[in-house]
């Protein structure tokens, strides 16, 4: 929604009969140019308001109140390296943004423009302590109560850390504090928390603070009755559906996080989460449905990363066809579903997420994530999928069908003490479908840039050790299972169908589908002979398609890109390849 250079330039066309004020959205505002000095000290305060908001442009050297493009007088005086150093230091918290010229023929021929991102750490303001967010057309003053929520829904401000109101230690339950304990006993016995009284305890735990109870504490250890009546929007809800019309369990859960976490782990340990047996050699190795360290984990990073000063509940959804977790509060800190794997981890709440680990029932170095992603695919299992909003943050596992090779290869690969890690795991996975993934296809595969990516690949391409194999020595190399991992992963019969894809055999594919469906796009193409949507692949499939067309062969060409689809030439049937 930020305007673009060619967003800009339409607007100051319309100025021939409309004044600036009426072009203003929520994205773009219009000032006239005075002196660099005073108009540094607007620019710092819009870049806070638009950056509370969606982002935003602010145009120096436009007049808000006169008709016709006489409105444009243009900016000077000013420095680009002075400005983009001083909004970035005049902005709290710090914030980098895009200063930049506009060449107009009307004025000193320039307008000088900011460009300002979506912060990713809101409340921003300036060092003078204004803090605006922009609505509409306006930018309007943080109500406190406001600006308190902004900075416990960023993460500025640790709400599990804050005094829960009119909570005493009394309101503490001491069978939760037991229930604690015997999580502890059982994943850090040597634990030095485990030798402490309840009150110590609490307080190691940061359930207690100053002699106040915490609302983590409160989460943690409080009695239902003191949960409800301090923090109501606190629920998990669990629904476990046999069918999509039939439901047979529907549970509110108000009471602590930890007998929340055991009756959460209880509902998959029984028939409602089947598993399947599979031999691996002289072993037999068990795959749940929905593994329980997966659910797990899950439902940690919801109830730990959720924001409890929204309305709304943890829904754990769960039905044979997925597992669906989602919590109140988006992504903070920039992490979004294409980084999730990659980015240094961020908590909403400090004090709960630091008393989990002190539990040893999540990882502050953010690998629990990762967990999920590796879990999963070590099993055979679909990659799970992220989804999240302004409002809301969901986690998709899928059906508990799994890739029985992939499963036993990497078991067996376990049980040798050989380790891949996950984005071995991941291209394993993506090469179950694919038949070659290059740099570009990796880099979003892995979320990491190309160069990263292919240092991966080049890893995993090592002889003796590698389970790829490079084809090509340019930045359009392709990697491939090697022969054995691919026998493994494949099978025989798959190992010798993706080996023998060759242009001959792509020919009479296409033939074969054209004698179905008449035509072909270049994508159903790719799709027909499995090569993916690499821009490699769209390479290798445009030189195919090219050759079929030429004299003598059996396609003909019709449209233009990106609407171009191919038909049997005429009067040939059959054709060469």
């Amino acid at each position: 929604m930020i305007p673009t250079r060619d967003d800009i330039l339409w607007a100051l066309d319309r100025l021939k009969s409309r004044i600036a004020d009426d072009l203003e959205t929520q994205w773009l505002e219009f000032k006239p140019w005075s002196d660099p000095k005073t108009c540094m000290r607007e620019a710092v305060e819009y870049t806070a308001c638009f950056a509370n908001a969606d982002g935003g442009v602010i145009v120096f050297g436009v007049s808000d109140r006169v008709i016709g493009r006489a409105a444009i007088h243009g900016a000077a005086g000013y420095d680009l390296n002075v400005w983009r150093r001083g909004i970035f230091a005049a902005v709290r918290p710090n914030l980098i943004v895009e200063v930049d010229e506009l060449d107009v023929p009307e004025g000193t021929g320039k307008l000088l423009v900011v460009r300002v991102p979506k912060g990713s750490s809101p409340p921003y303001g300036t060092a003078d302590g204004l803090f605006k967010v922009r609505v509409d057309k306006n930018c309007m003053p943080l109500d406190p109560q406001e600006f308190q929520r902004i900075r416990i829904r960023s993460g500025s401000l640790d709400w599990s850390g804050e005094a829960a109101e009119n909570v005493n230690t009394s309101d503490l339950d001491p069978v939760e504090a037991a229930r604690a304990r015997n999580m502890l006993a059982r994943v850090r016995p040597g634990s030095e928390l485990l030798k402490l009284p309840d009150r110590e305890f609490h307080i190691g735990l940061g359930a207690i603070r100053d002699g106040r109870v915490t609302n983590a504490g409160l989460l943690l250890f409080g009695q239902e009755k003191a949960i409800a009546a301090v923090c109501p929007q606190h629920q998990v809800h669990y629904v476990h559906q046999a069918s999509d019309v039939h439901v047979t369990r529907n549970d509110s859960f108000r009471f602590g996080l930890l007998q929340i976490l055991e009756r959460i782990e209880q509902a998959f340990t029984g028939p409602a989460n089947p598993e399947q047996e599979l031999s691996v050699g002289l072993h037999k190795l068990r795959i749940p449905a929905f593994p329980v360290d997966v659910v797990r984990e899950a439902v940690l990073n919801a109830v730990v990363h959720r924001s409890y000063v929204d309305p709304g509940e943890v829904l754990v959804r769960h039905t044979k066809k997925e597992l669906v977790v989602t919590s109140p509060g988006g992504f903070i800190a920039g992490i979004t579903p294409l980084n999730i794997l990659r980015h240094e981890p961020a908590s909403r709440n400090r004090t709960l997420s630091e008393a989990m680990e002190k539990l040893g029932l999540v990882e502050r170095a953010g690998i629990g994530r990762r967990r999920i992603f590796e879990s999963l695919l070590s099993y055979g299992k679909r990659e799970p999928k992220y989804e999240g909003g302004k409002s809301q943050v969901t986690l998709r596992i899928f059906d508990g069908s799994f890739d029985e090779r992939m499963a036993r290869l990497v078991a067996t690969w376990k049980g040798q003490g050989r380790d891949i890690d996950l984005d071995g795991l991941l291209i394993l996975s993506y090469l179950r479908e694919y038949t070659f993934l290059d740099t570009s296809a990796a880099a979003d595969l892995l979320q990491l840039d190309r160069e990263s990516a292919k240092g991966v690949l080049d890893q995993l391409a090592m002889p003796k050790s590698g389970i790829l194999e490079r084809r090509g020595r340019t930045r359009a190399a392709t990697y491939h299972l090697n022969k054995a991992v691919a026998k493994d992963l494949l099978g025989k019969a798959g190992y010798t169908r993706i080996k023998g894809l060759n242009p001959i055999r792509y020919a009479e594919m296409v033939k074969s589908f054209l004698a179905d469906h008449g035509s072909i796009t270049p994508a159903e193409c790719r799709e027909l002979l499995g090569l993916g949507e690499s821009q490699s692949a769209r390479v290798e499939v445009s030189r195919y398609l090219t050759r079929w067309t030429r004299p003598g062969g059996f396609l003909r060409r019709q449209g233009n890109p990106p609407r171009v689809r191919y038909f049997p030439a005429s009067g040939n049937a059959t054709g060469v390849s």
